[in-house]
């Protein structure tokens, strides 16, 4: 009889403990992988699209480099400028014009889900506006200096480990042009941008 009881307590000491383990495996297996944030990594993008600087469509590249914080912050510094001809159409004679600017950016991560994320991107920065007249043969010259900010919300797929890429657009504000009959207005715009980010996920 005390053999029975014995063996009838063991048996049960044993269903608990392979209950239990059960229970705490099968717990783990819903618990989401918390992602790594305490390292960094650096980061170079190159990006580019159309804008309506002067009411003309003009094509437009930046170049980002920087460093990623977190999976949900990125920071550094771009270069941006004109890579099509845009007219001034505040001058009668012919006279053609472009701009070069430097500046700071600052990434957030708003959404992600697996390959997907969601960011909206700002920055703030200044340059110039560069003038050239038909028949000058010393090309572009400096005339005008302004300061430039926008924001944008960009789509990002994330390719391969190291490749993102990110579709989006925003607007464009600028401070400070006042030469050859150009106003602020005639440079804010709408833009889009497609963009190829390299950095490590």
């Amino acid at each position: 009889m005390k053999k029975t009881k014995i063996w009838t307590a063991i048996l049960a000491a044993l269903t608990l403990t392979v209950s239990a383990n059960a229970k705490l495996q099968g717990s783990d297996d819903y618990q989401p992988k918390e992602e790594s944030t305490s390292e960094w990594s650096a980061l170079l993008s190159v990006g580019g699209g159309n804008s309506l600087i002067a009411r003309d469509g003009t094509i437009f590249m930046n170049l980002r480099v920087g460093v990623v914080l977190n999976p949900y912050i990125s920071l550094g510094a771009y270069f941006s400028t004109i890579l099509s001809d845009v007219k001034n159409p505040k001058v009668r004679h012919p006279q053609m014009l472009d701009y070069h600017s430097y500046g700071i950016f600052a990434e957030p991560v708003v959404f992600r889900n697996g390959l997907f994320s969601i960011s909206l991107p700002v920055s703030i920065g200044g340059g110039s506006v560069n003038f050239m007249n038909k028949g000058d043969e010393d090309g572009f010259k400096s005339d005008d200096a302004f300061f430039t900010s926008d924001f944008s919300a960009q789509f990002n797929f994330r390719v391969t480990k190291l490749l993102e890429v990110s579709i989006g657009g925003g607007y464009r504000l600028f401070a400070g042009i006042e030469e050859n009959n150009l106003k602020n207005k005639d440079f804010r715009t709408p833009f889009g941008e497609l963009r190829f980010t390299f950095k490590e996920f």
